[in-house]
């Protein structure tokens, strides 16, 4: 029972709570029908206090938005240029590997879009206009990254990489375009689309044509140009209206003045010829203006008067002038024309007459001209040789016809005197002229003779450059395309074998290319010069060579021979800014370097050069250059030149040019006697600058000219002094020990004194090239050479022995870190003789210096005479050992141990005294020593000196 009470108690409150929310609702639309305007009014207000809170909202949103872009741009300016930390690379690593060269302008970019969008919100053109902005940044990164260049081989990613890691190029978005173009299209069609695409974009942005946007601006200057014309044809129009008024003001009492002058004349000429006209009216004349022709032909005048010139306001052309002056001729050429009466004549000529009395003083009486000057005339005197009259003259002609004025003056003076009584000197022309004549026409025998004496030294005439050859107009470098594609090739290479490597720059020489290489970070220097080999195995080169690092450069450069090469002629440089500028008198225009430029020092600065390679490398033809150089920058006066050449046939060829203090030496012997007299002249040099108090050539020779006034001849300038040796080795051979000698001493000390050595040899063996002479010369030039071995005796150091020839070598003057790759200059032996010719042409009279031939063959004998007194001090096997050696053609001291039963220190000293007289050579370490006289010289050298 409890439960069936229960239950329904529950049912009963269900429905009660079920029956209450009815009658609420009911009573809520009952209210609400009741008033529908309170509901309406409430709801528009709300919305009205939603949309200014939305509206003041969205202002603060803009400007948080504008606040934050511009944060961001600036951040993103400061990341390009590292100034962000370690953020701000990762963000400059992103954006560059993105949009490469753009991201510069991308902070910029990115203000101006957020800004104008935020300005032109809701805008549908807004929109347009930065969809065609984007599109326009796509572009233009595309055309970026294509003018960077195209490769076929990289891949999308590629792209972003390299752009990344070297913030260049178009990035991921510049690459990408290009790589679905360029396939398609090529890479001239890509960049015309390109451009196309960037014109459309423009077109798009600011919604105008560009010819439409053409036409406009042209019609505005147009205008413009109409209005101003239009203007200024106001203006002058103005002023010339101005200026008419001003004029006629001004001409009105003038021309009044002017008519009243001439009906006064006109009525005094008719009251006295023309009684019985009727006389001119004074009163008619004030009355108005009178036609003076009308005048004249109302007065009945039978002869044509003078016509009326009338003032014409108005502008005459240059045609119309022409015509009026060729009809005022025809008028004046013609029959009728008005002639002149015979009163009138007569009239005119005494006028003439007296006037011609009075100016010029001629007697009534008779028409002789009395001439009136302010000196007296004199008789003519004998022309004397220091009348000061014909001074002038006198130099002149005696220098150009070589005329003994001194000696002959007085006779022909004599015999060209006049008598002043029947002549009159017409002017001083004449007088300057009779020692020209006089001279023309004495010349004898006795008068040559006497001028060959007194015959001063020409001048030196430097030789045309039209000597030499010009380059040749067909030579072509390699071309841009060969060079990326080598560059492309040398870059593979090395990332095939783990070195990633960037090229920074590519120079292109004569011969040699140049790549720079810049290795990424912890890439050791000695792996890329290890993989030499390689690199010339896939470049498929003749030789590389690598020089790492580059001198003031962090970048490795990678030397590999051109497929064609150019050569380089003397002529191009003897013309060049360089050689030319240069204010040395011994300039030395070496060649061009790897970059093309010319390569021009100063011998005077080395102050001494070694030259040294294989044959056929170029060594000759470099030591005609540097002679050519001297002959075309250098007078004789101030550089002088001795040649050895014990070759006989390299330098012979400039015998007889005026540079040439003696002939060229070919006798090895005198050769070593010339480097003695060259040290003898240093030392003397060395005396006076002591006494003089200076401490170089330039010092002594600024002391020379300020006493120059004295005509001392003890105290002359001295010249500098070149010593060319063309060959070493030979003097080694025949005097090694006094020729190092003397190129030790003058090698320390010559610089100061104003002599130079030039040294060459094509054995650059330690026996030739001794530590002696490398220690005292600094500057040398290697030219190809067979092993790094021989390249460590020229220049300390490998790489002569990578060089290509012909020219090619490593030039290492003093005060350079390193050597550098220079290409020599050619001059061919025609060259060398045409200019030789020409000096020869003008130095008719070949003159040496007799006095140092004297002392070289003094020298010379005194040094044989100091070693046969030393023959004393010869072993007693000399001359037996000397015969012994010639027979058997061979010389070794262990051969004069065994035959002459003695022990090695003698037979070593016995080796000795026969290279010193010349019988052997020097060492060649195991090798035996070579034989340098026949049986029948020795014989003679015993004769004479043991």
């Amino acid at each position: 029972m409890a439960s069936k009470q229960t239950g329904t108690r529950s049912k009963q409150s269900q429905r009660q709570t079920s029956s209450k929310p009815k009658t609420s609702n009911s009573k809520r639309t009952n209210q609400t029908k009741g008033k529908p305007t309170a509901s309406r009014s409430s709801k528009t207000q709300r919305n009205k206090q939603v949309q200014e809170y939305l509206a003041e909202n969205e202002s603060i949103r803009d400007e948080v938005i504008l606040i934050v872009t511009a944060l961001t741009s600036f951040l993103l300016l400061l990341s390009n240029f590292d100034l962000c930390g370690p953020v701000g690379k990762q963000i400059k690593t992103f954006f560059f590997g993105l949009l490469g060269h753009f991201t510069y302008l991308f902070p910029f970019a990115l203000f101006f879009f957020i800004a104008f969008a935020v300005s032109n919100r809701g805008s549908v053109i807004a929109r347009r206009k930065i969809i065609g902005s984007i599109v326009l940044i796509f572009t233009l990164t595309s055309l970026i990254q294509l003018l960077e260049g195209y490769n076929g081989e990289m891949k999308y990613f590629d792209y972003y990489l390299q752009s990344a890691k070297n913030s260049n190029g178009g990035g991921l978005i510049g690459g990408t375009l290009v790589s679905i173009l360029c396939p398609l299209f090529g890479t001239i069609a890509s960049v015309i689309i390109l451009i196309v695409m960037l014109l459309l974009c423009f077109i798009f942005i600011t919604g105008k044509a560009l010819l439409t946007l053409m036409r406009e601006k042209g019609e505005q200057k147009l205008n413009d140009h109409r209005q101003l014309r239009e203007n200024y044809a106001k203006e002058f129009k103005q002023l010339d209206m101005e200026d008419e008024t001003y004029g006629e003001e001004r001409r009105k009492p003038r021309i009044v003045n002017l008519q009243k002058q001439a009906n006064e004349k006109v009525k005094s000429f008719f009251d006295q010829d023309e009684d019985d006209e009727d006389d001119l009216k004074y009163d008619e004349m004030e009355d108005g203006p009178v036609n003076f022709l009308e005048e004249l032909k109302r007065r009945g005048k039978d002869k044509k008067q003078n016509q009326k010139k009338e003032v014409v306001e108005e502008p005459i052309s240059v045609f119309e002038m022409t015509e009026i002056k060729s009809e005022q001729n025809d008028g004046l050429n013609s029959e009728t024309n008005f002639s002149p009466s015979e009163d009138m004549l007569q009239e005119v000529n005494s006028i003439y007459e007296d006037e011609l009395n009075r100016k010029f003083g001629q007697n009534e009486d008779n028409n002789e001209v009395e001439i009136n000057t302010s000196y007296e005339v004199k008789n003519i005197k004998p022309l004397n040789a220091n009348t000061e009259f014909y001074k002038d003259d006198a130099v002149k002609e005696t220098k150009d016809q070589n005329v003994n004025v001194d000696s002959n003056l007085k006779d022909v003076s004599a015999e060209a005197s006049v008598d002043s009584s029947s002549h009159m000197p017409e002017g001083n022309n004449d007088n300057k002229a009779k020692p020209k004549e006089v001279k023309a026409e004495s010349g004898s025998e006795d008068i040559l003779t006497v001028d060959q004496k007194l015959e001063p030294l020409k001048k030196y005439e430097f030789p045309p450059i039209e000597l030499l050859g010009k380059p040749k107009a067909n030579q072509r470098g390699m071309s841009d395309k060969d060079l990326k594609e080598t560059a492309i090739k040398l870059q593979k290479t090395l990332e095939s074998f783990g070195v990633r490597v960037t090229i920074t720059n590519i120079s292109c020489g004569p011969a040699v290319t140049r790549y720079e290489l810049q290795p990424e970070q912890g890439v050791k220097v000695s792996k890329i010069t290890g993989l030499s080999d390689d690199i010339k195995l896939n470049l498929a080169a003749a030789d590389v060579r690598i020089e790492a690092p580059i001198p003031g450069k962090a970048a490795v450069g990678i030397e590999v021979p051109n497929k064609e090469n150019s050569a380089v002629m003397l002529r191009e440089l003897l013309e060049s800014k360089e050689f030319n500028s240069h204010p040395s008198d011994i300039a030395f225009a070496v060649g061009k370097d790897i970059g093309g430029q010319a390569v021009v020092t100063d011998i005077a600065k080395m102050p001494h050069l070694l030259i040294a390679g294989a044959t056929g490398s170029g060594k000759s033809v470099c030591i005609n250059t540097l002679i050519m150089n001297i002959l075309y920058k250098a007078n004789p006066a101030d550089v002088r030149l001795i040649m050895v050449d014990p070759k006989v046939v390299e330098l012979s060829v400039y015998n007889g040019i005026p540079h040439l203090l003696i002939p060229v030496v070919t006798d090895p012997k005198k050769a070593s006697a010339a480097l003695n007299w060259a040290v003898m002249e240093m030392t003397d040099r060395y005396k006076k600058f002591a006494e003089y108090g200076v401490r170089d050539l330039k010092g002594y020779n600024e002391k020379v000219a300020e006493i120059a006034h004295l005509n001392d001849p003890a105290f002359t300038k001295l010249p500098q002094i070149v010593i060319i040796v063309d060959e070493l080795a030979d003097l080694m051979m025949v005097a090694p020990g006094e020729v190092e000698d003397a190129i030790c001493r003058l090698a320390q000390m010559a610089r100061a004194a104003g002599l130079h050595l030039i040294i060459a040899t094509q054995r650059p063996s330690v026996n030739v090239i001794t530590g002696l002479i490398k220690a005292n010369v600094p500057s040398r030039i290697a030219f190809s050479v067979s092993s790094a071995i021989d390249s460590r005796t020229i220049l300390d150091g490998s790489g002569a022995e990578k060089l290509l020839g012909k020219g090619d070598m490593l030039f290492f003057p003093s005060g350079y870190p390193k050597p550098v790759r220079v290409q020599g200059a050619f001059v061919s032996d025609k060259e060398v003789s045409a200019v030789v010719d020409f000096l020869k042409s003008q130095n008719h009279q070949i003159t040496y210096n007799e006095e140092i031939n004297d002392k070289i063959k003094n020298a010379q004998v005194s040094s044989a005479a100091g070693g046969a007194s030393g023959g004393n001090d010869r072993d007693e096997y000399f001359i037996e050992a000397g015969k012994f050696i010639i027979e058997k053609d061979k010389a070794s001291i262990g051969m004069l141990q065994r035959v002459y039963k003695i022990g090695f220190n003698r037979a070593a000293r016995i080796m000795e005294q026969l290279s010193d007289a010349g019988v052997v050579g020097p060492e060649e370490g195991t090798k035996p020593r070579k034989i340098l006289m026949s049986m029948e010289e020795f014989e003679q050298y015993v004769d004479e000196y043991v």
